[in-house]
């Protein structure tokens, strides 16, 4: 241990016990585990502990699997060192306990599952049946979805059986700062029409449901139908923790603890920051059955995945969640990055008040080269940014790794589309790909259904089909099957031969649609809706009148699942690139097809499935990414995109524990540099006038208090 710091040798010499290791980003964490493991071990004379290590990641696990086995200093312990997933961990008890068990990942499985092995429950549930009768395309795979994150929040069909206990959960949630979550699966169920709904004044659906409606029309079908599944032997990826959770904690209450060589005397938890509810319940109760210390390790700063229902609590109160004292320690150097990066970055992030101080030095003695651009435009900014890339990349053999990291997704599509456009090869996560989504199909009927409307000789049967579909997109759930039932009906009376006609017959409906449409202003909502877009003369037109009159594209193409905060309007950054094409509406789909064909298979964040990433995708010298995907990478140069003010910090973010989460991944963004980041500042966001993000000032870089308008667009500022 002579090559260690003082920080590394004080965490892997500590007394055994509840420890809580503090590891910022490029601090020899991998290696002070395994050396954490060999010095317990050398302390046990005439015993051999056992360790369990574990990651959230097959890419994490395999990290320390090629540490272990290389590294001769730990050579050692290679034999009493057990390094899994958790998804893994709890598979192989499923195998162990259920019979012949069968495990569910496709769309097509969970479609399967709900309509056949879960008829005889949702049968007797009358909301579930309506919803799933009326939708059968849509709602039985997405309520699958729903049944996994009850229990990724830590609801349990064993425990919570009344409304009461149900209850008590839900503010144990909120108190936890996942209110959001609970919010979001409501949200969800209301799309499904399970949960009522209401219109406001301004013509927006929201959800009217409380608790106990949603427990009531619900939370009963989902115990019955999780304890359905169980018992057939049928679970998803999110059960191989569930059912193990289960499985542990009553072998706890019924006082079966482990001994010898079955036990685990130590469990060391990588990226501790990174885990939801279920994910804690398992690591507490397969500590307890072992009766062995917890190790938890991870950075509460690079805490950035409270999409899938994760909260900083845990590592920030590691005493107050397992109900036992955790001793700190903290890794203080960064290895990785130059020390202009790291100087900067913990300026930042200090800005954060609900964190532990880590005061880290840089190991290097370098700086990187800090650049900050002006972009008066999107297509100033892919001129700027293709320059770059070419700059970076060159001809040479071995060519620089250039990351184009965006907040959103959103912002990376038209990226996507501009690099095809130029046969510039690069790696995109398949996940972050709009285009794949059935949204994205349903975008390009919209865009033939347009074609459709300008030439004559369409059928009637057409024109009245064209038109329901359009309607059903206009608010944000679609029409119920009582008012599609009485709008078809309307329409067929009258007949229509062209959209026009057709949206004329639309504005003298006064039957049911979305509420009360008795004075028939919700027709004259819908026909402006449509005609808007019909009558739109270019792509981008097309693209912008979509994403402000068509809510209910917002629902599935704005939502993005690696993000919480996911309700900005999902056309306009590719209204905007698609002013490119004027009103050639082949070349600007042809475009999109070949941007398709870059993508990589790239599993979930916390997949544990065979399915491995292309190498050959991944060696591609450019990649573009979300923030969220740019966690635990490197590359030579960083491209940040739009560093203003509602991009960074979100729009959405307005809590100050929302706008801590965003100064998070603005931080892992920001420290993914090797040698350069160059962030590009926008004056303007679609036709608004944009402010320069505060970030710039907590950075201590130039720019900072002033608006972008005010600055000299087109100079560079480097730092």
């Amino acid at each position: 241990m002579e090559q260690f710091d003082s920080s590394q040798r004080a965490f892997c010499q500590a007394p055994a016990g509840n420890l809580r290791l503090l590891a910022p980003a490029g601090c020899g964490k991998t290696l002070s585990l395994l050396f954490r493991c060999k010095y317990l071990a050398e302390q046990n004379s005439g015993y051999r502990p056992r360790f369990l290590i574990v990651t959230f990641t097959r890419a994490a696990r395999d990290e320390l699997l090629d540490r272990l086995n290389e590294d001769k200093r730990v050579a050692c312990v290679r034999d009493s060192v057990e390094i899994t997933t958790l998804n893994s961990w709890g598979f192989r008890r499923i195998k162990n306990v259920a019979f012949s068990p069968k495990l569910i990942t496709s769309k097509a499985d969970y479609h399967f599952a709900m309509l056949n092995q879960l008829q005889c429950v949702w049968m007797k549930h009358p909301r579930i049946k309506v919803a799933i009768e009326e939708q059968r395309n849509t709602v039985p795979r997405n309520l699958m979805n729903v049944i996994d994150a009850c229990k990724s929040i830590g609801f349990d069909h064993t425990r919570h059986k009344n409304y009461e206990q149900y209850a008590q959960r839900v503010e144990e949630l909120r108190s936890q700062g996942l209110g959001w979550k609970l919010a979001e699966l409501v949200d969800d169920l209301t799309k499904f029409r399970i949960l009522g709904s209401k219109t406001t004044k301004k013509g927006q659906e929201v959800s009217q449901a409380g608790d106990r409606e949603v427990y009531n029309a619900f939370f009963t079908f989902w115990k019955e139908a999780t304890d359905h599944l169980i018992n057939n032997a049928t679970f998803t990826l999110e059960d191989q923790k569930y059912y193990a959770y289960l499985d542990e904690r009553q072998k706890v209450e019924e006082g079966k603890f482990l001994s010898g060589a079955a036990r685990y005397d130590h469990v060391l938890v990588d990226e501790f920051q990174d885990i939801n509810p279920l994910d804690l319940a398992l690591i507490k109760a397969i500590a307890e059955r072992n009766r062995a210390t917890v190790t938890v390790v991870g950075d509460d700063d690079q805490a950035i995945f409270e999409w899938r229902g994760t909260t900083p609590e845990y590592i920030l109160n590691p005493d107050q969640f397992f109900g036992s004292r955790f001793l700190t320690h903290t890794l203080a150097t960064n290895y990785r990055s130059p020390k202009n990066i790291v100087e900067l970055s913990q300026k930042l992030i200090a800005c954060n008040t609900r964190r532990v101080a880590k005061p880290t030095r840089a190991f290097r003695s370098d700086n990187a080269e800090i650049e900050i651009e002006t972009v008066a435009s999107l297509s100033e900014a892919l001129d700027r940014v293709y320059a770059e890339v070419e700059r970076a990349i060159g001809k040479g053999e071995s060519p620089s790794r250039v990351a184009i990291i965006g907040r959103k997704r959103s912002q990376i599509i038209p990226y996507q589309v501009f690099f095809a456009s130029k046969d510039v090869s690069f790696c995109a996560a398949e996940d972050l790909q709009v285009f794949l989504s059935e949204t994205f199909d349903r975008l390009l009927r919209l865009l033939l259904m347009k074609e459709r409307a300008r030439t004559k000789g369409q059928s009637r049967f057409q024109v009245v089909e064209d038109l329901l579909e359009l309607c059903n997109l206009v608010k944000r759930y679609p029409l119920n099957k009582t008012e599609k039932t009485g709008l078809k009906r309307h329409l067929q009376q009258h007949s229509p031969a062209t959209m026009v006609a057709a949206i004329e017959a639309l504005r003298e409906y006064t039957g049911p649609l979305k509420g009360r449409n008795s004075d028939g202003m919700m027709s004259l909502c819908m026909a402006e809706a449509v005609e808007e877009f019909i009558k739109a003369s270019t792509v981008s037109d097309t693209l912008t009148k979509l994403g402000i009159h068509f809510e209910g594209l917002q629902v599935d193409l704005g939502k993005a699942e690696d993000d919480i905060f996911y309700t900005d309007p999902p056309f306009f950054q590719l209204a905007e690139y698609a002013s490119r094409y004027d009103g050639d509406y082949a070349r600007f789909v042809e475009d999109i097809e070949r941007a398709k064909e870059q993508l990589a298979y790239v599993p979930p964040f916390d997949d544990d499935g065979e399915a491995a990433t292309s190498a050959e995708l991944w060696r591609r010298p450019l990649h573009l990414m979300t923030a969220l995907r740019a966690k635990g990478k490197e590359f030579d140069s960083v491209i940040l995109l739009d560093v203003n003010e509602g991009i960074w910090p979100s729009r959405n973010a307005r809590s100050q524990e929302q706008r801590e989460a965003e100064r998070r991944v603005f931080y892992v963004a920001f420290t993914r540099a090797r040698k350069k980041v160059l962030m590009l500042v926008s004056t303007h966001l679609g036709s608004k006038e944009a402010v320069v993000s505060p970030y710039m000032e907590e950075l201590g870089l130039s720019g900072r208090n002033r608006r972008p308008a005010e600055m000299q667009v087109g100079i560079p500022e480097r730092v």
